[in-house]
Order: C-alpha cells, then structure tokens, then sequence
C-alpha cells in the first residue's frame, strides 16, 4: 500500500516531470494571439489579434481595397489597412469581392457584384450588373454569423450561423446555392441564375463548418460526415453520376472528418485520425492524388478524378488543411507538406514546377497556421509573423516574411 509520504512524494516528481511527461500544446491556429490570414484567388486579408484589417489585392479595379475608390491605388499586393474598421474575427475573399466577419456575428462586404455575392440585396431592374462596392457595408440580412466562405472566383458565398444551419447567395447556375427546387420561389432573383438576398439552404442543419470551390460547396455536419453540392463535372460533389446537384449529398466513405477544405475542382477532408482525404479533379497528372493509387480514380481525357475520397499516402498527424492551386496541410510538429500545382511558386520551393505530384516539405519555421489561394501560400508563423511564398512578386518561387509594420505592432510574441 501507498504511504501517505510516498504519495505526495510521487505527486512532486510527477509535478516536475510534467513538461516532459505533457508537453505543452501546439498553438491552435484560430487562437486569438495569432493573426489569421484568409486568402482569395489574388486577393485577402491579415485579420489582426486586435481586430483590425490589413487588405491586399493585385488591383482595385472594383473596390476591393476597401478604401472608398475605384482604380487608385492601383495595386496593394504587400496590404494597406482596412479604414474604420474594428472586432474583424474571420473572412473570406474571392473574384475581387470581400466578406468580413465581426465579433458580434455581423457582416461587412465590398468589392465585386456583379452576381449579387455581397448579399446587399441588390436587385437591379435593369439587364445591367449590380456596381462595386468600394468601402465595407454592413450585411442587412446576416447576424448571428458562425463563418464565411466565397467561391475562389467569387461568384457565390455561404454563411453558416451559430444554430448550425447555412445561407447562400449569388450566382447559381450550377446548383452551387444549394436551393433545389426552392430557387423558383425566391423573388428576390434574376432569371433564375442569381439569388441577391441570403437563403436557407433547406434540409441542412447540424453544420460544424464550410467551404466553397469554384462552382461547389462543402458542409461539414457535426457528425462527422460531408455534404456537397454544385458542379460535379470531375467528381466534386462525390456523386459517381457526375451530373450536377442543387441539393446537399453526402459524400461517401467519410464519417469522422474534423476539416474541410475546397479548391477549384478537387476537395480536402481531414479525419479525425491525422489523415487526409482528397476526391474531384487531379488535374491533367493526378497531382492533387500525390501518389494515390485507388480504382476510384478515373481517366477523363487528361483530367483524372474520383467521386470516392481517396486517402493521400504518407500524409499523418495533420491538424490543418488549406485547398487552392497549391495544396497544403499542416502537422503536429509545426511542419507543413505541400502538394499540386506550383506554376506560381506558391510552394516557396524555389521553383516553379507547375505540377508536384509527391509531397514536398516547406521550408519555413514551426507553423501555427496556413491558408492558400490561386497563386500565393501564407504561413504563420509561431511567434506571429507570416511568411508567403507566390505570384509574380516572388523570383523563382521564394518564401519571403510579409513587410507590414502593423502586423509585427499588433502580434503577440507567443512563448
């Protein structure tokens, strides 16, 4: 039997074995000491610990600097902070248009509209598009907002609220609203293609997350199974009919996914063993499978995809994963592999070998978080700083730290 002394005694050796014995926990990449980067196809921004916003884009052609004018300045691809704007939490950028989300569940947008995706409830009378919007607007119709997502070519959005269910707005040609039959009913429409006030989408409730691809959505139910919906012309929907669906599938084989994430044509499960699912498009040579071999996977001229997720070999311990040309996913121990298309240099590998088709290792400190777009990575960094790598900016696809003064001001050196 334990004496009385030689418990407190073992309690004190394990109190100072504890750091070994527990080591302490990652830094979770949502945590409020980091910034949180949210990327668009050439667009995005550094939401701030404090709140505020920086904002970059390749051009501001439509406002999408936020800044009240079009046109000037002409380009912002190194960020300028976000004017009059304050409690920012996440986003999501895409096309040229720009959701923000704030602390108390509400919403700002500016930037393109030409499909009513800044949900302003824009209904022109006239066949013309809807104006740019070149400062941030409050969302009329949103609140009690959990998360946002916008289509890489920013054509639809989604929000997910806080009791679980998910609105959709804009463009709708492919099913990617998720509306069905309900799309008729809707009056505020135009021709049946673009739905410019957020609509319910029916029958799906129980959403933990979301995640919008080119013409395709994702939902991650709090079950762990995915629901999709949208264009399904390589698989995206998880459909083996590939026709598209203006109604929510489950997507078969997942029920323990953690993640999602969408690219243009191909999506990302992340399990809740470490391990990562991938299933639509490879592109033209199975790079987004990296290496996978399953019988799922079908040759369609020089597109191959599967409409089953397939599991990505060699890839363990993962706590995140970002979906855009490039392919990423962060592991336990800060490190990140990466994988397709890298005709940009978003891989920082020094290259720009269009398409890897293995998975490769960037070489960029112990990595808190990641998010990627169309032609550029972010990686942030532990102690807060963010490292890119991408577009034409970077020779020979280098990774560089982001030059903002307000965001090395702003973080919080983590210990």
């Amino acid at each position: 039997m334990l004496s009385v002394r030689n418990f407190f005694l073992t309690c004190l050796i394990l109190f100072l074995a504890a750091p070994c014995l527990f080591p302490a926990p990652a830094i979770a990449a949502d945590s409020p000491r980091l910034p949180k980067v949210v990327a668009g196809a050439t667009e995005g921004m550094i939401i701030l610990p404090s709140g505020a916003v920086t904002v970059f884009a390749k051009s501001n052609d439509y406002g999408e600097l936020g800044q009240g004018t079009l046109g000037t300045p002409p380009s912002a691809e190194l960020g300028i902070p976000l004017p009059a704007v304050t409690g920012a939490m996440d986003g999501a950028v895409g096309g040229g248009s720009f959701l923000l989300l704030l602390a108390d569940g509400t919403v700002l947008s500016w930037g393109k509209n030409s499909a009513g995706q800044l949900a302003l409830g824009i209904n022109p009378k006239s066949g013309d598009d809807p104006s740019p919007v070149p400062h941030p607007t409050r969302v009329p119709f949103l609140v009690h907002v959990r998360q946002l997502a916008i289509a890489d070519n920013g054509t639809f959005a989604l929000a997910l609220l806080e009791d679980g269910t998910v609105r959709s707005w804009g463009a709708a040609f492919n099913g990617q609203l998720g509306l069905g039959s309900s799309l008729s009913n809707i009056p505020d429409t135009r021709g049946g293609t673009r739905v410019f006030k957020p609509q319910p989408i029916p029958n799906l409730a129980g959403v933990k997350s979301i995640a919008a691809g080119h013409d395709f959505a994702l939902a991650l139910l709090e079950d762990g199974t995915v629901k999709a919906w949208g264009k399904n012309k390589y698989g995206q929907v998880g459909d083996e009919v590939i026709s598209d669906s203006p109604v929510p599938l489950t997507v078969p084989g997942i029920d323990s996914a953690i993640a999602i994430s969408a690219g243009e044509d191909y999506a990302l499960a992340l399990l809740r063993d470490g391990t990562v699912r991938v299933w639509g498009s490879g592109t033209n040579d199975s790079a987004y499978f990296a290496g996978a071999r399953s019988p799922s996977i079908h040759a369609d001229s020089n597109y191959p995809w599967t409409a089953k997720p397939v599991a990505i070999p060699g890839l363990r311990n993962v706590v995140a994963i970002s979906a855009g040309a490039t392919a990423l996913a962060l592991l336990a121990d800060g490190s990140v592999r990466m994988w397709g298309y890298n005709g940009f240099g978003s891989m920082g590998l020094g290259n720009r070998i269009e398409y890897v088709a293995s998975l490769k290792t960037a070489r960029v400190p112990p990595v808190a978080a990641i998010a990627t777009g169309f032609n550029r990575s972010y990686f942030v960094l532990r102690d807060g700083s963010v490292m890119a790598a991408g577009s034409q900016l970077i020779s020979e696809g280098k990774l560089y730290l982001v030059p903002m003064p307000l965001l090395k001001k702003d973080s919080v050196q983590n210990p």
